[in-house]
């Protein structure tokens, strides 16, 4: 889900706005156009720059890929970080040294191993492989080297297994009983002991129990005592331009009135109490590695009304037609997929039906986001890779499982969205975090996380956000929805995830009604890696969010997917990218299109070595788009919906 879909049109009661001095006009309308509702960014600087930088006095950009001044490790370049040693330096010859050669010498010349002798050490080898093999290999220690790869058959396919990943499989971390602080006292309504249950008391739970106490134990805060802080981490000169602005004029008085400290405290302790109630009822929380809590890799999409199954049919049939044959659980609320011939199509096409338990519908919200947490706890997979119903890749995604960036930020990843939030917003106060501009939202179009990550904390990430989703009518006045309840659920526990290197970008057209204006109706995120013959990740999911709302005249098969709009120095944590705004507007005869530009302000140093751009799709690097469009039709791809 992405923060395209809490736009204007969101129908989602907010908070009423009372106080009308919380509403800020983030609004931006070029001279030549009536664009309503445009996120805007304004200059911001990495939190490590200079003093100079800040001031203006200079302005030191990332170096772009096609510079030459830096690589990006990748398949194509797996020695990147390896150098030459140096020759060892040669040993002057001492009284030991020439001791030993002595020795050597003597044994050459006094030893001459007879026929009786060579069998005696033969017997005595087998015997010592037969000892260290255990009985044969079945059950003893098996000596490896420390990277090689076992082709298995499996039939017509082979499988490939790491065994230095089985090995890390084999490797299971003891951690010592944590000396917990007793709780401060503003916890004693929620917790009357002002210690942690004492179902926590346990090994399995130690490394849990000492990150949970620690979260306990951070500041807790008014609005008026964290802003000077927050202020000064996110400045609102750069921020007001960096948030969603509907969220702002939506939400910004609930943030400030509502949540105060003893809500902070309350809620806080709450998340205490939703872990404690899975232990009592005998539930996993901790991802383990024994199949308990999930075995092997897998698919998760969800879907369920008539339109969302359609688009889990069209995913599906991609998936299968770009060979990836991984199982796929396909999730839905109680009251949804009741259609024979719907679920026959997707059971035919190697999909499983799962039904999300402990889990209704909302009724009189505008999506039902909450049962995608869910989805991810309840699969049967103990590596997953989500997709929304809407999101299709453009070649097989099965690799990510495999990229560096996931296997050593926790094994969990996310990819970018198009706004960052503000230091008003109350989450960082529940957190008990200092606003920071390093991250943008998040897109949680598609996920690949690992419970048993991050020592299977992973999996309680994944329940603290499924709980977060499941209390809509608080956590989503921060969140925007289900998407950054992943990002906090893991800051909560203080865990590593990784993030996608490149920033979003639009696909789309352009608009015959305006003039050849580009209208975006998918968000375009990239893979994790540079495979070999590119020069830096390309585009890999095609999520169609706004395609549904897309008005479709003059539109289909071959003019639909055309055209890409990007910044052309689109690394994520590019600093310059604080300047660029993407935004939703209502396109004539097109409804609602994404566009991207740079913000008023923008330095001309900036603007003359970085730019927006709008390419063909045909001259994207590598060919990716070709015959996707095609094939996306053919699968039963359509324009409209819901």
């Amino acid at each position: 889900m992405s923060s395209l879909s809490t736009s204007s049109v969101n129908k989602r009661n907010h908070h009423p706005k009372n106080n009308h001095n919380l509403h800020i006009d983030l609004s931006y309308s070029p001279s030549s156009l009536d664009i309503p509702n445009i996120r805007a960014r304004s200059p911001s600087f990495s939190r490590t720059s200079n003093k100079g930088e800040r001031e203006g006095e200079s302005s030191e950009l990332l170096p772009t890929p096609d510079s030459g001044t830096f690589a990006l490790p990748s398949p194509s370049n797996p020695f990147i970080y390896e150098f030459l040693p140096s020759p060892p330096p040669i040993s002057p010859i001492t009284s030991s040294t020439r001791r030993k050669r002595w020795i050597r010498k003597m044994i050459k010349r006094n030893f001459h191993p007879t026929p009786l002798g060579y069998a005696i050490l033969m017997i005595l080898l087998i015997s010592l492989l037969y000892t260290f093999s255990g009985s044969g290999g079945q059950n003893g220690m098996i000596l490896r080297g420390p990277s090689t790869t076992t082709s298995l058959s499996n039939g017509n396919e082979d499988t490939y297994i790491q065994e230095e990943e089985v090995q890390e499989e084999e490797e299971e971390i003891i951690y010592e009983k944590p000396v917990l602080k007793e709780l401060p006292s503003i916890y004693s309504e929620y917790i009357p002991s002002l210690t942690l249950p004492t179902i926590f008391d346990n090994p399995t739970y130690h490394l849990l129990s000492s990150r949970l106490n620690d979260f306990l134990h951070r500041p807790i805060q008014s609005h008026d005592e964290a802003k000077e802080d927050n202020y000064e981490g996110c400045p609102r000169e750069l921020s007001d331009k960096l948030v969603n602005p509907d969220q702002y004029n939506g939400d910004a008085q609930f943030w400030i009135e509502t949540v105060t400290a003893q809500e902070i405290a309350s809620r806080r302790a709450g998340l205490i109490r939703w872990l404690e109630d899975k232990l009592n009822n005998g539930e996993e929380i901790i991802g383990r590695k024994d199949g308990m809590t999930g075995k092997g890799r897998g698919i998760v999409l969800t879907g369920g009304n008539q339109d969302t199954t359609l688009r889990t049919i069209t995913a599906i049939k991609h998936l299968r037609r770009l060979g990836v044959d991984l199982p796929i659980e396909v999730f839905h609320y109680s009251d949804e997929l009741s259609d024979r011939g719907q679920r026959d199509e997707i059971e035919a096409l190697g999909a499983t039906l799962r039904e999300a338990k402990g889990l209704e519908k909302v009724s009189g919200v505008w999506k039902n986001w909450q049962i995608k947490g869910l989805a991810l706890v309840q699969s049967s997979f103990r590596e997953v890779l989500y997709l929304d119903s809407d999101n299709v890749p453009l070649r097989s995604p099965v690799h990510l499982f495999d990229s560096p960036i996931y296997k050593s930020n926790g094994r969990a990843v996310f990819w970018p969205d198009l706004s960052k939030d503000h230091p008003d917003n109350a989450i960082w106060r529940l957190v008990g975090d200092t606003c920071s501009l390093d991250l943008w939202t998040f897109e949680s179009g598609q996920i690949v996380i690992d419970k048993a990550g991050n020592s299977g904390l992973n999996l309680v990430a994944l329940i603290i956000a499924s709980e977060m989703m499941n209390e809509r009518e608080f956590w989503f006045h921060m969140c925007g929805g289900d998407k950054d309840t992943f990002r906090w659920a893991f800051r909560i526990l203080d865990i590593p995830f990784g993030v996608s290197p490149r920033w979003m970008s639009a696909l789309g057209v352009k608009n015959d009604y305006e003039g050849g204006r580009f209208c975006g109706h998918s968000v375009l995120q990239h893979d994790l890696d540079t495979p070999e013959g590119f020069t830096r990740p390309p585009p890999l999911f095609v999520h169609s969010n706004l395609l549904k709302h897309l008005g479709s005249s003059g539109l289909g098969k071959g003019n639909l997917f055309t055209h890409i709009r990007r910044m052309s120095n689109d690394y994520a944590s590019n600093p310059s990218l604080n300047y660029a705004h993407s935004w939703v507007y209502m396109g004539q005869a097109r409804g609602m299109c994404l566009d991207l530009d740079w913000h008023d302000h923008t330095p001309q140093e900036i603007r003359d070595v970085e730019w927006p751009k709008t390419i063909s799709v045909i001259e994207e690097e590598g060919g990716v788009f070709d015959g996707f469009e095609d094939i996306w039709f053919d699968e039963g791809g359509r324009i409209g919906g819901w």
